[in-house]
């Protein structure tokens, strides 16, 4: 009887005692540490935080640590060197192939003064803005060999606007204390800018070529000259002629060749020694169109 009534209490009893246990258990799983119940949000962050990455490390949890990438300018390339400086005439106390060479451009280092003294010129860079004219050919430095005049000289072109005698040049450029004839060079030089005195008709320039205009004149001995002047008749002076034929002299002709000669007819002809001259009469010159030619 006693343990048929213990039995029967025991399973006649109420089941609501174990299921509030049951649900306390799992109310307290579900609390945070505070005692407050974890959000939906907060517990997918947790387990995102917490799953491995798709390699198999752990998926970072705060900001990248990691030094920013820095980017280095490739070097430039250096520059080229700059050229040596142009010598200057207080660096130049020599006369030698490389003072005023070809190519070489000139400012003026003293102005002319009348016929007494002539400009004196020294070399500079052509970039300058001192440069006035550009050396277009220079005979080689040797030892005075005559005293003819530089504007005889055949080696400029017919355009050169003005010879240099490089020698008393240098002199006076280091305050004559160089001997201005230890030496002797020439330097053809035109302008860097107009005006153009060499230029054909321009009535300037060291030498008298095709298209220049002219004067008669006569030499010391009475040969057969002639004096340049301006096409234009726009100086004192009024041309008489104008050179239409240029050629190497006679007496300079290689042997076996054929002399060149002025055509039948021409009006003027002379010779500076190593080139002669064939002219024609300007219209309209004085003593012009009609008299008679004359031959040297």
């Amino acid at each position: 009887m006693i343990r048929t009534g213990i039995g029967t209490r025991l399973r006649g009893g109420s089941l609501a005692a174990p299921t509030a246990l049951l649900a306390g258990a799992l109310l307290l799983a579900g609390c945070s540490s505070n005692g407050s119940p974890q959000s939906d949000a907060t517990a997918a962050a947790t387990t995102a935080s917490s799953a491995p990455s798709p390699t198999g490390a752990p998926a970072p949890t705060g900001p990248s640590t990691a030094p920013p990438v820095t980017t280095v300018p490739s070097p430039l390339p250096s520059a080229p060197p700059p050229p040596p400086p142009a010598p200057t005439a207080s660096t130049v106390t020599e006369l030698t192939d490389d003072y005023l060479a070809a190519g070489q451009c000139v400012s003026v280092v003293s102005e002319a003064i009348s016929d007494i003294r002539p400009a004196t010129y020294g070399p500079v860079p052509c970039e300058s803005r001192t440069a006035v004219a550009q050396v277009t050919s220079r005979t080689r430095t040797a030892l005075p060999r005559s005293r003819v005049p530089a504007a005889k000289r055949p080696a400029c072109e017919d355009d050169t606007d003005f010879v240099l005698d490089l020698g008393p040049n240098l002199a006076r450029a280091n305050g004559d204390t160089a001997l201005p004839y230890g030496k002797e060079a020439y330097a053809c030089l035109r302008n860097l800018k107009a005006p153009h005195p060499g230029d054909p008709g321009q009535g300037g320039g060291p030498m008298i070529g095709v298209g220049d205009c002219i004067v008669r004149t006569t030499t010391d001995d009475g040969k057969p000259s002639a004096r340049e002047l301006r096409c234009d008749w726009t100086g004192p002076s009024k041309a008489q002629y104008r050179i239409v034929k240029k050629f190497r002299s006679p007496l300079l002709t290689p042997r076996g060749s054929t002399p060149d000669k002025c055509a039948p007819g021409t009006a003027y002809e002379y010779s500076d020694g190593a080139q002669q001259a064939c002219a024609d009469w300007l219209p309209g010159a004085p003593d012009g169109a009609g008299a008679p030619g004359l031959t040297g």
